[in-house]
């Protein structure tokens, strides 16, 4: 991981602070171990393992540097959330919105923060809230469409 977003010196702080990371080589002719072990279809893959080596999410393919620093954060969050630690997972999805605003995490960010939040205080309006923002915010997006249901919760 030493071109193109990989190279940039941010990535490279954040995975290195916040992540173990593991670079293998990919043969086409004849696949790896570990490429048939997850599925690896293309390269550059990422996969966001938490200690258990359980596979959170999956991205594929290069992706611009501010992209990555937020699905890289984004990815975290969703550990955390699988995890049922959504104080930390809440803090995560923050971090997407706040610091990566423009970036293709961010609405998913806003969805996932919404039900973090609710799965802590069990308030339904977190849901309504992220429903709110996102159609405020990204109201083209697939997690503006995802989080209609919640358009019926009362504010």
């Amino acid at each position: 991981m030493n071109a193109g977003p990989y190279s940039d010196e941010k990535v490279q702080e954040f995975i290195e602070r916040e992540y173990v990371p593991l670079k293998s080589q990919c043969f086409w002719k004849e696949r790896t171990e570990l490429m048939k072990q997850f599925d690896i279809a293309w390269t550059p893959t990422f996969l966001i393992q938490d200690s258990g080596a359980k596979v959170h999410r999956k991205m594929v393919g290069y992706i611009p540097s501010d992209d990555l620093l937020a699905q890289l954060k984004l990815g975290k969050g969703m550990v955390f959330l699988e995890m049922e630690r959504n104080d930390e997972a809440a803090k995560w999805f923050g971090k997407v919105i706040e610091e990566h605003p423009n970036s293709g995490a961010a609405p998913e960010a806003i969805f996932f923060l919404g039900v973090a939040e609710y799965k802590n205080r069990h308030e339904a309006g977190a849901l309504r809230r992220a429903y709110d923002s996102l159609i405020e915010r990204y109201p083209q997006s697939e997690w503006a469409r995802r989080a209609q249901p919640y358009s019926t919760i009362p504010k």
